[in-house]
This record gives C-alpha cells, sequence and structure tokens, in this order.
C-alpha cells in the first residue's frame, strides 16, 4: 500500500515539473505559458516535499494524524523538511522566503488575471526549476534523466543562467554606484533594494520607503502600521472622537509597535493613578 503511495507521489510531481519545463520552453507571443509553467512547477515542488516526508513516515503526509484525511499544505510540508526533528534539510530563510514567494504568485495565477511582467515570471520559474533539480538528485535520489531530458535540461539552464547573470550585474552596479542603503528585497530575498531609489536592482520591485514616526528610521510603506486604536477614543453619533492620543505617533514601523503599545499602557496606567492621588487629595 505503502509503495502505491510513494509511485503516485513522485509520479505525478515529474509528470507535473515535465509539463512545467513543456510550458517554459513555449515561445509565443502572450506570456500565459508562464503562468502555466509556474502552476505545473509549484505543484511538482508541494508532490516531492510529500514524498520525502512519506519517505520518513508516511503520517507526515497529513496535516495532522487525527486527520488522516486532510493533506499537508505546501508551507506545512516546507515546515516539516526544514524541521531539526523531522525533515532536517538544510533550507536557508532565503529560499525559504522564496518558496514561499513562488507559491503566493502560484495561488494569484489560479485566482486572479496573469499581470505579471514577463522578466518577473521568468525569475520565479528559474529559481525554482534550480531548486528542483537539486531537491530530486540530493534528496529524492532521482537521477536527472528521469524527470527532464538534456536538450530540455539546456534550454531551461539558459533561465537559470540568464537568472545569474542579471543578479551578478545588479550586485556590480550595487559595487560601483554609490546608492546608500541597501536592504534584503521582499520579492527576490536578494541584498539588492536601493532604498533611495525605492526599487530593486535586480528584479525591479517596487514599494515606497517611509520614515517611521517613533524610531525616526526607514522602513518600507507596508510595514508601517496606524497606531489609533491604541488609543482613547469616544463615540457619538457614528462619529469618532480622539480623546488622548498620549502625545505619540499615529503610525509606527513593526519593528516599533509593541514599544508603542507598551508607551501607551504605561501612559495611561501613570494617568490613572495621577487621576485617584488628585481625587484622594479633594
Amino acid at each position: 500500500m505503502n509503495t502505491t503511495h510513494r509511485l503516485d507521489l513522485i509520479t505525478n510531481s515529474i509528470s507535473y515539473f515535465r509539463e512545467a519545463v513543456k510550458y517554459a520552453q513555449q515561445e509565443a507571443p502572450d506570456t500565459n505559458h508562464w503562468k502555466f509553467a509556474i502552476i505545473h512547477v509549484v505543484q511538482a515542488m508541494e508532490l516531492a516535499f510529500k514524498e520525502y516526508l512519506r519517505r520518513i513516515h508516511p503520517a507526515f503526509v497529513f496535516e495532522s494524524i487525527d486527520k488522516p484525511d486532510k493533506a499537508l499544505s505546501l508551507r506545512g510540508a516546507l515546515a516539516r523538511i526544514r524541521s531539526p526533528a523531522i525533515g532536517k534539510v538544510a533550507i536557508s530563510e532565503k529560499e525559504k522566503g522564496k518558496i514561499e514567494k513562488a507559491l503566493d504568485l502560484r495561488n494569484a495565477l489560479t485566482h486572479y488575471e496573469f499581470d505579471h511582467e514577463r522578466e518577473h515570471t521568468e525569475l520565479k520559474f528559474a529559481e525554482i526549476f534550480a531548486f528542483m533539480i537539486f531537491f530530486y538528485k540530493t534528496h529524492l535520489k532521482i537521477e536527472a534523466a528521469q524527470f527532464i531530458e538534456e536538450e530540455q535540461y539546456q534550454r531551461i539552464f539558459k533561465l537559470v543562467k540568464a537568472r545569474t547573470e542579471l543578479l551578478a550585474n545588479a550586485k556590480g552596479y550595487l559595487s560601483l554606484a554609490d546608492v546608500g542603503e541597501v536592504w534584503m528585497c521582499r520579492d527576490c530575498f536578494e541584498d539588492t533594494f536601493v532604498v533611495s531609489e525605492a526599487q530593486c536592482c535586480f528584479c525591479h520591485y517596487r514599494e515606497e520607503v517611509a520614515e517611521c514616526e517613533f524610531c525616526g528610521e526607514n522602513t518600507l510603506a507596508s510595514d508601517v502600521i496606524e497606531t489609533g486604536d491604541l488609543f482613547d477614543w469616544d463615540y457619538d453619533e457614528g462619529r469618532s472622537i480622539l480623546l488622548n492620543d498620549y502625545g505619540l505617533p499615529h503610525s509606527a514601523c513593526r519593528e516599533c509597535i509593541s514599544a508603542v503599545r507598551q508607551k501607551v499602557e504605561d501612559l495611561r496606567r501613570a494617568k490613572l493613578y495621577e487621576d485617584l492621588s488628585r481625587e484622594l487629595l479633594t
């Protein structure tokens, strides 16, 4: 019974991988083939992860021992294969981020219209393609000939090589140009996001950079959190009236939000003690 299960996972994973390669090789004026290449390669990766877990113990393929009819999600499988207690596969945080970004892209492609740039999708495919070659051979002990033809490999490898060359160019730009502060890009997870340009010089991901009102440091706009719900409010005839903001900023970065919350609690408590002391003296 376990043998059948193993064959289903391996066969299906390789089948999806081969379909992904076929789509990636297509030359077409539109970019729809990249949509299907991403969808198939991510599905191949999910099945490969589950096969790796199944080899450790069949129960690990399922979400819970109590729910043997519910299959594990890709994120759940990724967490288990990285776990020192289960899979023990060394996947860095950066590589994990790339895998999760590919999953998010797959989910977006299956639920929304395909509006991603060709170059962006090619890079994502190249990342997962390279990772899957490594995972099949290293962790599932499958020879390349079992899941891809040599000619196909050489064609797709050009994408991987192109990505490497683009990254090298981006790194060269950073070393030669006086661009100032550089962060890890939220989209490609490379250290190529130029703060002064609010753009990654590798994958061209754009996002506004804002200043945290609490600590004064720069942060991505998506990491700015409104703090208004921490303050004291009154509600009158459908209107919200701010009673006390304790002199604190109305937004803060993710790193500071806990400190702002604690500051409000401390000031609120101090005000309460002050009011009680005043009442006792009158």
